[in-house]
Parts: C-alpha cells; structure tokens; sequence
C-alpha cells in the first residue's frame, strides 16, 4: 500500500497544484479533464491523495491543558497579537480542490455504486472543510463548484449565513453517510462510520455552540443538531460487529497502548487511523514532540482525573490538602488513565537508565501519551506508532454529551458510553442518580444549568480525561463559551523554593526550585536546579503563583497576561487584504 501511496502523491500533485490567486485556483486545462476523472479509479487515486494530507493531533497546545507551549495561534490571539492585518487563515485551496473533483466526478463511467462511494467522500470532505471555516469565522461565502475568472458575481459575493452554510454542510455529511461504503477491511480508508462520526462530532459542536453562543440568536435550534449527533451515533452503533473499546492488556495499560501501538489494524475500537511504518520511511514527530520537549501538562488536567475510594469515583478535590499535594502524592488512587498520560513518578525514558526527572521549567509535569516505549521512536521524526484519526471512545461521549445537553440521559445511556471507557480502566461507573455538584467543575463551567447540569459538567470532565492530548480541547473550550480558562495555565504545586524534593519515588530528592543560584545550599549543589531570578536579578522564564510558593506559571503569563475577550475571541478577523480584495465580504462580527 505504502508503494500505491508514494505513485498517488507524484500523480496529484500534478494534478491538483494550487497557485497564490484568488480564492486559490486551480489549474483545469482540458489536458487534465480530458484524461482524468474517467473511470473509478481515476476517483480512487483522488481520493487517496486526500488520506495522505491528513493530519492526527497528539497534543494540547495553546489551551488549559498544557503549561508551556510554542508558538499557537490561539495564544497570539488571547495577548492581542492578532489583528486583520496580521491574521493568517482565509486559505480555500483544500475546498476549491474538493469543488473540482465534483466538478468532473460526473464523467467518470463505471460502476455507479462505487462512484457515488467516492463522490460521497469527498462531499464529506468539504463538509469537514467547510466547517472548520465555520468555526474560524461563523458566516462564510458557500461555493459548491470551483470557481471560474468569468464568475465575477460570485468571485465578488459577500458571506452567506451561518445557518445558510452549515445547511449545506449536513447535507455533505448526510450524503456522505448514504453512499460512502461500509467495508472495514482496510480502517486506513476513509468508510461510512467515519462519516457518520465526522457528522456526530460536527453537530455536536454546532449544536453546543449554538446553546451557549447566545450572541449568535440560535438557541432555539441547538437542539436539532444534538439530535443529529445521535443519530449518527446509532448509525455507528448498528454495526457492532465491528466497534468495541479496546482493553485486552488490562486497566493499566490497555488506554495508553492503544496511542502508542505500530498496528492498529485490527483495533476494533479505531474508526479511521493514519498509518506509520518505519520500512516505508513514513514517521512523524509525537514521541519526540510531546515529551517534556516545549510542553508540559497542567495541574487543571491532572485536577480531572478522578479518585478511587470506597468503590466510588471521587473528584480530586474533594480529597484533604488537594491543593498542595506533591507531585508523587497526586498519584495516589487516581483514575488510572492518569498515569497513561502523565509521566508517572519512575517513570524511565526509553532508551535512559535512569528515572527522568521533570523539566521544572515547563509546568513539571510531562506526557507520555503517544511516547513511544521504543527508544527507537523517541528521537525527532522517528516514530511510527500509527495515530488515531477517528476511534470510538469519542463517538461514546458525543452520545453522553448530546444525551445530557438535550436533558434526555438516562443511566442506560451512560452504560453503553461513557461506563464502557471506564470499565477499560476499571474506574467504578458514573450513576446518573448518585451525581452532586463538584463546585471545581461548577466554577470552571459556570454557564451550565438545568436539570442535567451535574451530568453535563460530568460528561465534560470525562471527555476531557478520556481526549486528552488529542487535539479536542481548543475546540471544547471555544463551543462551550468558556474561553477565559485559556488566560493562566498552572504546573505543579511547589511546597517552598531553596529546598529540594523527590519526583522519582526512591524517597531521594532530585529536584529543586530556587531564588537564584546563591540561594543553593552546597550540599544541593548536584541535584537539578531551578531558578526564579538569573544572576543579574531578571525575572527567569517561570515563577510561582504565591512567590515563595504554590503553582509554576509562566513568567510572561505576569508581565504579559493573556485576556479573552467575550465574544470577540471566539472567532477570527477577515485578513485585510482580502477585504481590499473584496470588498463586498464584511468583518467578522465583534471585530
């Protein structure tokens, strides 16, 4: 397969190279048209092009997830550094290109089943497309062909509405889940339970941002497109042959190997993965990438994991001194998947002798999902882990979530989502009935209300534990109208600076953070130290949130503080240039 993939990508881009003018053209000479897009596999070669550009997440970045971060666009925003005339974005070359193969798929002859397979990805496809535009600026022109120098009245048009967009994007989807092909033979290419998942996590957001964006004057219509979530995910469910949450190498290993396995092949809890192999000299960089390298994780995430004591399921706040616990002692009884995801005291790096210390000066406390156990994965761009791009644990909490939201969830609900990801990890089920107010999830989630609000604040936690490092969190934060949680991310609680203290377990301290290097005690000489103050009195990259003690934050986090804006931030500003362009397209609103 690797061989047919290398031939597709040398086709294509001959095929479907975009220039830099307007909206993106591509080129169609009659050369093209004439002697492609006639016959299936001429459609296959297309589509399978598009695979190759898919992109998994296996990480946080710019959120309340993560600490430290390199550069994001989301926290240029959030510090003010992004304006029309600054802004990137506005780049349409993927739909124009989706449109073009539309354009011409009708001269393809052949079987008309396996036509309309193809037709129906790649209509999907721009519904996807389409919807991340949505999201970026909410109102957006709809092409649905690929546009001509000639169409002057279109190339000029102002944006459609939202509603009017987001109509057309479910009727991509819709046809996509009528016509795309069952076949789970190979969960490398693209199937119809993709399409009703891609359906399931787009209505989903839609449905969400529509309840909390009152700004938008949608509510009313929220709830038609959390029904369509689960629709669609009864439309996956209806096949249960072939879907079940992977757990065969029990609760404390199941969860992360599933992340960091070289064949997800036969995986019956994957949807749709991207394929990495390491004969075929195609790697990618999470090993490298997540692990202590410009990030760490965040004392709010290790927060949402929840605690075992007396059969039940716990928050970790409720547990006495919570809030100062070290960072061996955050360990305790948690939730297993805790230390899947974050590096576990111990903890030895592929390749290393010795138990890694954590880098201080990134939050303290790094990830290990998606790390591989192959010391030879760990170097940059040497993995090849194969990456989840769609697997079924979301398509559960969608359900849980839909359910709660539409104020219908039921305890048979919860058995068959979010129980089935706990049972994996062998945390005691969520009962509907047993649910009271966490005040920590009532604080960070203080638009939520009504009879379901436990469930729904609880739903949000597990959601969060269960995608984490996923690339879901940004877009949770921003649906659910809670965007100032992204201002000051928080690391691990430091007891006292000038003194050190263990993160290994072997009850020998390893670590410490200090003033400056005068306030060092020589006997502290040899371990790992950290500063607040460089030798010149200069504040260093990090301090604490109480001075002399508390939560690691980022020093430019004080100096500098980030502010979300309501509503403003959640969405971008038209690039100014395609507004000279056209200067029929209006700002996005709140700019």
């Amino acid at each position: 397969m690797k061989t047919r993939v290398l031939y597709i990508v040398i086709i294509m881009m001959g095929l479907c190279g975009c220039n830099d003018s307007f909206l993106n053209r591509l080129p169609e000479t009659s050369l093209v048209t004439e002697n492609f897009f006639n016959s299936p596999s001429d459609l296959e070669l297309f589509v399978n092009k598009l695979y190759l550009s898919e992109s998994p997440k296996y990480w946080d970045p710019g959120t309340d997830n993560v600490v430290a971060s390199e550069k994001d666009e989301m926290l240029d925003l959030i510090h003010g550094n992004i304006t029309p005339a600054t802004v990137g974005g506005w780049d349409w070359g993927q739909i124009r290109e989706l449109n073009y193969f539309l354009d011409n798929a009708g001269k393809a002859q052949g079987d008309q089943e396996l036509i309309n397979h193809y037709i129906g990805i790649v209509r999907m496809l721009r519904g996807r497309e389409y919807y991340e535009m949505v999201k970026r600026y909410s109102d957006v022109p709809w092409y649905d062909h690929a546009l001509k120098d000639t169409e002057v009245d279109e190339l000029y048009k102002p944006q459609d509405s939202r509603t009017f967009v987001v109509e057309k994007i479910m009727e991509d989807l819709d046809f996509g889940c009528k016509n795309i092909m069952t076949d789970l033979e190979n969960r490398t290419v693209y199937n119809r339970w993709y399409a009703y998942g891609l359906l399931a996590r787009i209505a989903l957001h839609e449905g969400t941002f529509r309840k909390y964006h009152t700004e938008l004057g949608l509510e009313s219509t929220a709830d038609e497109f959390l029904r369509k979530a689960v629709t669609a995910f009864e439309g996956i469910m209806a096949n249960t042959t072939d879907f079940e949450i992977y757990d065969v190498d029990g609760p404390d290993n199941s969860y992360r190997n599933l992340f960091i396995s070289n064949d997800l092949s036969k995986c019956k809890e994957i949807i749709l993965f991207k394929d990495y192999d390491y004969d075929a000299q195609i790697k990618h960089y999470a090993s490298n990438h997540v692990f202590s390298y410009t990030t760490n994780l965040s004392r709010a995430l290790m927060e949402s994991y929840l605690v075992k004591k007396e059969n039940k399921a716990v928050p970790f706040s409720s547990v006495e001194n919570y809030q100062t616990k070290t960072f061996i002692e955050t360990f305790a009884d948690r939730d297993p998947r805790y230390a899947q995801t974050f590096m576990y005291p111990g903890y030895i790096r592929p390749g290393d002798v010795q138990p890694f210390v954590p880098n201080m000066n990134l939050g303290g406390y790094p990830q290990i999902k998606f790390v591989s156990k192959d010391a030879q994965q760990i170097m940059p761009g040497t993995s090849y882990n194969d990456l989840p791009l769609m697997r079924l644990g979301e398509i559960l909490l969608i359900y849980a979530e839909a359910k709660a939201e539409l104020g219908t969830l039921n305890q048979e609900d919860l058995d068959k989502s979010i129980n089935k990801l706990r049972d994996r990890v062998g945390m005691p089920h969520m009962i509907l009935s047993e649910l009271v107010t966490d005040p920590t999830l009532e604080q960070q989630y203080p638009n939520v209300s009504g009879a379901m609000k436990n469930a729904i604040l609880e739903v949000r936690r597990e959601r969060r534990v269960e995608l984490a490092c996923e690339g879901f969190r940004k877009d949770d934060i921003l649906r659910w109208r809670v965007g100032t949680l992204l201002e000051m991310p928080q690391g691990a609680y430091i007891a006292a600076i000038n003194e050190v203290f263990d993160v290994t377990g072997d009850g020998v301290s390893d670590v410490g953070i200090f003033l400056n290097s005068a306030s060092v005690k020589p006997i502290y000489k040899k371990k790992i130290c950290y500063y607040l103050e460089d030798e010149n009195g200069e504040k260093t990259g990090i301090s604490l949130s109480e001075g002399d003690h508390g939560y690691i934050i980022l020093t430019n986090d004080l100096t500098s503080p980030k502010k979300f804006i309501e509503p403003k931030y959640y969405y971008f500003p038209i690039p100014q240039g395609e507004r000279v362009t056209n200067p029929n397209l209006h700002e996005t609103n709140f700019w």
